[in-house]
């Protein structure tokens, strides 16, 4: 079976997924550089969270487009209930030693 690049739509979702994934931590900087000004730190913290929900809604707009072009029916999935499970397999354990690095954002340790 040949693997199809992405459509259009899809990239797209991803190409704004990730501009605003940037500018959320981009944003940490903003309100650290305006804490004496009320005006501008309020702004930056308005649109960082609305940028934070426009991460949650393209996310789960690109998981159902990924699910249908995998040929997933119907199959009601607890995305956020996934991401938790990801974050505990992504703590360091006890063993660990330090010698592996955690993992980027995006890959796992197996």
């Amino acid at each position: 079976m040949a693997i199809k690049a992405l459509d259009d739509l899809t990239y797209d979702v991803i190409t704004v997924l990730k501009n605003k994934a940037e500018a959320l931590e981009a944003y940490e900087t903003y309100i650290r550089d305006a804490e004496d000004d009320d005006e501008l730190l309020t702004l930056f913290r308005r649109m960082r969270r609305d940028d934070e929900e426009h991460v949650r809604v393209l996310k789960e707009a690109l998981a159902r487009r990924l699910d249908d072009e995998l040929g997933y029916e119907d199959e009601e999935e607890d995305y956020e209930e996934e991401d938790e499970e990801e974050i505990e397999e992504a703590e360091p354990s006890s063993h660990d030693d330090g010698r592996n690095p955690p993992p980027r954002r995006g890959e796992s340790r197996a």
